[in-house]
């Protein structure tokens, strides 16, 4: 144990004297500083207010898939912190709770409590001063909301951001939930995706279309659209190909700059074969077993339509017992990997608990089938289930976007149902249909007589730019990406 505790402290050491000098390496591309998330420019407000005594918003988690950006924004909080805040850089502590853990059983508490006597010469309580704690892949230690409410509790001086799986979601301790600030990242729409490539903001594009998409209203959207695609036509160094390679592999900032489609798949599957290996057992002990079973249902899911299978049928098909997939599927979504859409029809139908699930990204679906090279569906029906899974994975984002107000997204199991209803509360659902090939808009218009909608959109590949025909908006796919 003195063994250890020496390693922790020599491993402190290194953290303190050589994170200034990845700066470069990880927010820089050809010499050009990257953009920064929109989240690294609210998590600055609450860095400001703070270093100027403003000492109630200074615990911040920010929870995702891993890829999606949470330890470069870590990074860049350092470095705005370093650089032009010219904070000394004793008192900026960045760890990674993974690293912690090859030396011992992570206790973020315990590693603070000994920086903070070994560079300051003083107790959590005592410290008199201000620093800043930027803990990375805090799932790592199963009581991390609690030593954040205790850290927050016993000092005033020090702001602390804790990243981690989307687990962090899960196992918040109550009281720790009434001091945090949390912000879910998520895959990159493309918005995001023009911002942090190019530097090109299309928000106004964004904006619009969630105002379409609620209100119905064209005009605004129409006229931004027209805007941005001949931008993106005049835009340096952007190629014809890049939406179908965010499409295909996007929403990642790790792999953005990648050219190779190898390196991109091989960095990808990594990842999510890491989420298996590693964060899925920071949520519940599971088996050696039990981790072949995941990456199993994933490559069987993957080839599959939403709601194709059953669980039930999955254990049989598999030769897994059902507690076992269910245990996984409950993982799968705390982790992100997966989500789900409840069916539509009322409370006492959705008693019953059909569920539809998707990937996080149609990316993530399709690394896992190139990864495995096999599918026995035809090109068309596979692009079309990457299609609505596309669909399905923006609006989940949005439901989680914590600028955006609440609302929820369901499925219609009955024969001929959409893909997608909206649900806004005290409003009519508005139904949402998928197509990839000419879409045929009978079932748009059943659906809105069945729920007297005031609109229905139409999300189709063929569709060149908005449009509406009556009630019935046509948005194509790529546009509906920028939401």
């Amino acid at each position: 144990m003195v063994e250890n505790k020496a390693e922790i402290q020599r491993f402190i050491l290194n953290q303190v004297n050589e994170t200034q000098f990845l700066l470069n390496d990880e927010l820089y591309h050809q010499n050009i500083k990257l953009t920064p998330r929109l989240e690294f420019e609210e998590i600055k407000i609450y860095i400001d207010d703070f270093l100027q005594g403003n000492n109630v918003n200074r615990f911040v988690t920010l929870p995702g898939l891993r890829g999606v950006g949470k330890s470069t924004i870590l990074l860049e909080v350092y470095d705005y912190l370093f650089n032009e805040k010219n904070i000394n850089p004793e008192n900026i502590l960045y760890i990674s709770c993974e690293q912690l853990n090859y030396i011992q059983q992570c206790d973020i508490y315990a590693v603070i409590d000994d920086y903070i006597k070994n560079f300051h010469h003083a107790s959590i309580k005592t410290l008199n001063h201000q620093i800043f704690l930027l803990i990375d892949e805090s799932h790592y230690d199963k009581n991390w909301s609690l030593a954040g409410k205790m850290i927050y509790d016993q000092s005033k001086k020090i702001f602390m951001i804790f990243t981690g799986s989307s687990a962090l979601n899960l196992n918040y301790d109550e009281e720790a939930a009434r001091r945090i600030i949390n912000y879910n990242i998520n895959p990159l729409n493309y918005t995001q995706h023009l911002n942090l490539k190019y530097k090109y903001n299309s928000i106004d594009l964004s904006n619009a279309l969630r105002d379409l998409i609620f209100t119905g209203n064209v005009e605004d959207a129409i006229e931004i659209e027209q805007k941005v695609n001949h931008d993106l036509l005049n835009l340096k160094g952007y190629s014809s190909t890049d939406w179908d390679n965010y499409f295909k592999f996007g929403g990642f900032p790790q792999v953005m700059f990648d050219t190779r489609q190898r390196d991109i798949v091989k960095k990808m599957f990594n990842s999510v074969n890491t989420v298996i290996q590693k964060d899925l057992g920071t949520i519940k002990n599971i088996t050696t077993d039990t981790q072949s079973y995941a990456m199993r249902i994933l490559k069987f899911l993957a080839q599959k339509y939403p709601g194709d299978v059953s669980q039930n049928k999955l254990s049989s098909e598999l030769g897994c017992p059902f507690s076992t997939i269910n245990t996984l599927f409950y993982l799968f979504e705390k982790t992100q990997l997966l989500f789900h859409y409840d069916d539509y029809g009322g409370i006492n139908h959705r008693t019953k608990k059909e569920k539809q699930y998707y990937f996080a990204t149609p990316s993530i679906r399709h690394v896992i089938n190139l990864t495995f090279g096999v599918t026995k569906l035809k090109e068309e029906e596979y692009e079309g289930i990457l299609f609505e899974n596309f669909v399905a994975s923006l609006l989940f984002n949005l439901i989680h976007d914590d600028n955006f107000f609440d609302f929820e997204v369901f499925f219609e199991k009955r024969k001929g149902g959409v893909d997608f209803l909206l649900s806004k509360m005290f409003e009519n659902p508005i139904p949402i249909e998928v197509g990839h090939k000419n879409k045929d808009k009978r079932q748009i218009i059943n659906a809105m007589k069945r729920y007297n909608s005031n609109h229905g959109i139409i999300v189709s590949q063929t569709t060149r730019t908005i449009r509406k025909d009556g009630d019935i908006i046509y948005i194509p796919m790529k546009t509906f990406s920028f939401i």
